[in-house]
């Protein structure tokens, strides 16, 4: 028997092992963990900054209010250079 593409797609896309951060991210202690653990890694490597925020987006049950702060001062920087373009 052999399967469509689009069906081996669908079940790749549901069936990928859970790692440790999903885990935390949604008992609500991927903030701490990561403050703890991975602090420096967190605040200079900007992929794995990404890949936590996605995982906590994904997996939280709660807002993350870092990733709020996040959203809000990349779209106030946003709005400030599209302000400063336009008064030119």
């Amino acid at each position: 028997m052999k399967f469509s593409e689009k069906y081996i797609e669908k079940v790749n896309s549901l069936v990928k092992p859970i790692n440790h951060f999903e885990t935390l991210a949604k008992d609500g202690f991927l903030n701490e963990y990561i403050k703890d653990f991975f602090y420096d890694k967190y605040c200079n490597d900007m992929e794995f900054r990404e890949n936590i925020m996605i995982i906590q987006q994904e997996y939280s049950h709660e807002p993350v209010e870092e990733i709020n702060n996040e959203y809000l001062t990349a779209l106030s920087n946003e709005l400030t250079n599209f302000i400063e373009k336009n008064e030119k």
